[in-house]
């Protein structure tokens, strides 16, 4: 019944996602609450099967004892700081919104610095030109 969720997951091992979850966790400590860790936890560990969960607030407030609000407040967090991806489900019979999909995305670093391979490559705007000799005595005549 819940096959579905295989095709959400986004690691070939569990290893490998409760990585990226431990990686997203250490990047964003300080600006994760209590709460947030809780919920992406829960996440976490009802993912273990399928590489995503298929989850209700209802469910997620159980187990964390948190209320409605703080739950989709955590939700709001983690989709925003990319660390999950929330899918809207809509039930195949009986047509309407169910439960969520959750996943766990790949952690990616976005604090490296990006490579200088480009800085050898002439630019082509008319900005980055280079000036002639008479043109830089008329701009700086001193």
């Amino acid at each position: 019944m819940t096959t579905y969720l295989k095709d959400y997951a986004r690691f070939a091992a569990i290893a490998e996602m409760d990585a990226a979850a431990e990686q997203h966790l250490s990047l964003h400590w300080d600006e994760l609450t209590k709460s947030d860790r809780q919920v992406l936890d829960v996440i976490r560990r009802y993912s273990v099967k399928y590489g995503a969960a298929h989850l209700k607030h209802g469910t997620i407030e159980e187990a964390t004892g948190k209320s409605n609000v703080t739950i989709r407040r955590a939700i709001r967090k983690l989709v925003k700081l990319v660390i999950i991806e929330k899918v809207h489900y809509i039930r195949p019979v009986m047509s309407g919104l169910g439960a969520n999909i959750y996943i766990i995305l790949p952690f990616d670093d976005h604090r490296k610095m990006n490579g200088r391979d480009d800085d050898k490559k002439p630019h082509q705007d008319e900005a980055n030109e280079q000036l002639s000799a008479d043109e830089l005595f008329f701009l700086n005549p001193y």
